[in-house]
């Protein structure tokens, strides 16, 4: 039975745009999906054998991912560490990507803010991981009938005072 502030209007659908380090990464083809965890630790003792007397979060996990429907030069430096994009110097719609071996590189030192922004509307409903970054996994086909997309998944990290991520507007101050 819904409650006194139930509301039909609270029930959303629809897509969003993905901003990652405030730059659109474009369209997108299949649903970008949200994947909260929360890892927790049980607290047993001996007199009462396995039955749990409490349980305490030991850490919590977001991932984000991105069917990247524009599958660009541009996306991929900006979704790929160690990408390097390279612009002929004579004739600049002469580019290519060169990707390295990426060892070493530490994704929290490239993270950045990834926002999910619904369609519609203007920042009271994102979904903001402040720290986000991807490992450069990605996988896509070539193939006569369908879309070539970047399937991308972004990993948030935690910044340094603890957060991970927010929902609704993030300019909203106590």
């Amino acid at each position: 039975m819904a409650g006194p502030t139930s509301s039909t209007e609270n029930v959303k659908l629809g897509v969003c745009t993905v901003l990652f380090n405030a730059e659109d990464l474009g369209f997108t083809k299949g649903g970008v999906e949200v994947e909260v965890t929360t890892d927790t630790h049980e607290v047993t003792v001996d007199q009462f054998g396995d039955t749990p007397i409490d349980e305490l979060v030991t850490g919590r996990k977001v991932t984000v991912k991105v069917p990247l429907a524009e599958t660009t030069l541009d996306n991929l430096v900006r979704i790929m560490p160690g990408a390097t994009l390279i612009v002929d110097g004579t004739d600049p719609k002469k580019r290519q990507v060169v990707v390295d071996t990426g060892v070493s590189i530490s994704l929290l030192s490239i993270a950045k803010k990834l926002v999910l922004r619904p369609k519609g509307t203007t920042g009271e409903e994102d979904f903001t991981i402040f720290k986000a970054m991807t490992a450069g996994a990605i996988s896509f086909a070539y193939q006569s009938d369908t879309e070539r997309v970047f399937n991308v998944s972004f990993k948030g990290y935690a910044d340094a005072t603890g957060k991970l991520f927010a929902l609704g507007d993030t300019t909203a101050a106590a």
